[in-house]
């Protein structure tokens, strides 16, 4: 998300689109065969097996809220939309 939205900002739009198009398409991709989505992905192997992981913990925690909102971030930018803002208690 941080990589894609600083495209955004310095005017590199097609290649942060590129980039969360191929988050979210991993994530797609993930769930179809997982039928979940998970709190990590390898997204140079496009697998949310993270026993590989040389660092960090390797437990994999289904239906982690960050990757959700990324995915969601990811995809309103793509429709050219604003990011939705966090509940008032979160700013």
């Amino acid at each position: 998300m941080i990589a894609v939205t600083g495209l955004r900002r310095y005017g590199y739009r097609r290649d942060a689109d590129r980039l969360a198009v191929k988050f979210v398409s991993l994530v797609a991709d993930d769930f179809r065969k997982r039928g979940t989505i998970v709190e990590k992905y390898d997204v140079e192997r496009r697998a949310s097996d993270v026993t590989a992981l040389q660092f960090g913990y390797r437990s994999n925690e289904i239906g982690f809220g960050w990757t959700n909102a990324a995915v969601l971030d990811l995809l309103a930018g793509l429709r050219g939309a604003a990011p939705a803002a966090p509940p008032p208690g979160d700013r």
